[in-house]
């Protein structure tokens, strides 16, 4: 009978849309939009400007539950129309909105990041959800990083971490107790001068009245367009909920070391997709070949086929993450947003703002990417997506067909096995289609059998060394299912019923003529 039943589902997250405002003050633009309202079962937007940074704008969405298309289109789709109200309202004041490290003028604002919330339900989920991130912290920033985008190119990979000075790399949590992150606070306070946990690229943060315990993600820089926040936010969502699962079976995320995690760090801020991670080695063992950023991405995703499948993730979504990283498998350009911006720039700065502002309001899945490499080459997109689309779709049947190994089967299945080896064992550790100890091809059934009886019925002691011998036909060992049920160990053909046993030295109950062959054989107590 079915007592409980637990469903493993997608966690609620937050994040903030990072925005730039440039030739009008952003206070002024933030309090003079007329800022819509938020959809029912949708929480109300935050917008604040920055008093610390001027000219950055803050969008911030909390609670969301993002775990159907459906959830996030209407996400989505508000948060198009805050940006949108937000833009009329820096236009009146003569200046305009974009994202943050885009050079629209010499004042524009510097890059900056758009920093995301997962929700978790315990400390224990908090823990493995922190390390996992970790661990694919420089993945991350290889893919979520950008240059600036102006007159001049920037091929840095991350231009918001190459210049902070207000981030850590992330220190392993061997647990989430307050007592244990007490001592990490304390190791980077005597290390980096710095006793804030909440400056590591991934960070715990404690429950509070208003809000659970949550994982801060703060290495991602802010992105171009809502559809690459968009992806960006549902790859964040499939970690959480690929982390939830680890926990649910009782898996932790082990530590990699802090100098191979700094190292890879520093060559995703630096150099993007373009660079090489270094990869654990054991200790004495020849140190690894170098993996490139691209083939991390792509295991990665691999690693989040089965969460993806469960957030109904489609192909067009997951675009501005594909196409960087498989697009060259199919002929196509490891395209990003930024490249577009860039090849606006190159056509003059009214250009450039121009698809800036189109690149900022398309919520669509896909948005402007997509639609400019399918104006390039349709049939190469058309396979990129359908490939990624029969994945996802494929992710989903181990978990259908139950727990995708072999079971072991019983009854008239069971005598169908591979032989496992020895002179007699015949079929494997099942009788002859009858159950456990049908016959001379099962468990000590028949002439196998270690003391039961032979196919006449008689008792193996009084068998000759002629019934033993290793010419005689297997067929002929084999005895009815009846009675390789007197097969017992240390029992007689006097003593039936008795079910064989497995020879607790051989794994199993042994038998056939090179078997006896090789050790006294025992014989049952019924002749006394």
């Amino acid at each position: 009978m079915l007592l409980s039943l637990t469903v493993v589902g997608a966690t609620r997250q937050s994040f903030t849309k990072t925005l730039a405002v440039t030739d009008a003050d952003a206070a002024t633009v933030v309090a003079s939009a007329w800022v819509p309202a938020a959809p029912p079962g949708l929480p109300t937007a935050e917008i604040s400007a920055d008093p610390r940074r001027p000219g950055l704008v803050y969008v911030t969405l909390e609670g969301l539950w993002l775990g159907t298309p459906a959830a996030r289109d209407e996400a989505f789709h508000y948060l198009g129309a805050l940006v949108r109200a937000l833009a009329d309202a820096a236009h009146r004041a003569g200046g305009a909105l974009h994202a943050p490290g885009v050079r629209l003028s010499g004042s524009s604002p510097p890059a900056a990041g758009d920093p995301h919330t997962l929700y978790v339900t315990d400390r224990a989920e908090q823990e493995v959800l922190v390390n996992l991130l970790r661990r694919h912290s420089p993945a991350l920033i290889a893919l979520c990083g950008r240059g600036a985008i102006g007159t001049l190119p920037d091929r840095v990979g991350s231009r918001w971490l190459a210049d902070s000075r207000e981030h850590l790399t992330t220190r392993y949590l061997a647990s989430a107790d307050p007592r244990h992150l007490d001592h990490v606070r304390a190791d980077i306070r005597r290390r980096d001068g710095i006793a804030d946990l909440t400056r590591m690229d991934i960070a715990p943060l404690a429950e509070s009245a208003d809000r659970p315990a949550a994982v801060l993600v703060r290495c991602l820089d802010a992105q171009l367009s809502l559809t690459d926040l968009r992806a960006q936010a549902l790859l964040l969502a499939a970690l959480a909920l690929y982390a939830r699962r680890k926990v649910r079976s009782g898996n932790r995320e082990g530590p990699i070391p802090q100098a191979t995690l700094e190292k890879n760090r520093a060559r995703a801020v630096t150099q993007g997709l373009r660079a090489q991670f270094l990869q654990e080695s054991g200790r004495g063992a020849k140190p690894a070949d170098p993996v490139p950023a691209r083939e991390s991405v792509r295991r990665l995703l691999d690693e989040l086929l089965l969460p993806l499948g469960r957030l109904e993730a489609t192909a067009e979504e997951l675009a501005p993450l594909l196409v960087p990283v498989e697009g060259p498998s199919t002929g196509l350009p490891p395209t990003r947003s930024q490249d577009l911006l860039a090849a606006a720039a190159g056509r003059g700065p009214h250009e450039l703002a121009a698809t800036a502002d189109l690149l900022l309001h398309d919520s669509r899945p896909g948005g402007l990417l997509l639609e400019s490499l399918r104006q390039e080459a349709p049939g190469r997109v058309e396979l990129l997506l359908g490939s990624w689309t029969q994945r996802l779709a494929r992710a989903e049947l181990p978990r259908q067909s139950g727990s995708g190994g072999r079971r072991r089967q019983g009854g008239e299945d069971r005598g169908a096995k591979r032989p496992r080896g020895g002179a007699d064992r015949g079929a494997g550790s099942g009788g002859s289609g009858k159950g456990q100890g049908g016959s001379g091809k099962g468990r000590g059934g028949g002439a196998s059998g270690r003391a039961g009886q032979d196919r006449h019925g008689s008792s193996r002691r009084e068998r000759t060394g002629q019934d033993r011998e290793r010419s005689r036909p297997r067929q002929e060992g084999a005895g009815s299912g009846r009675q390789g049920e007197h097969g017992a160990r240390g029992g007689s053909g006097d003593r039936g019923g008795t079910t064989a046993r497995p020879d607790p030295q051989r794994g199993q109950g042994s038998g056939g003529a090179a078997a006896q062959e090789r050790r006294t054989p025992r014989t049952g107590g019924s002749e006394s």
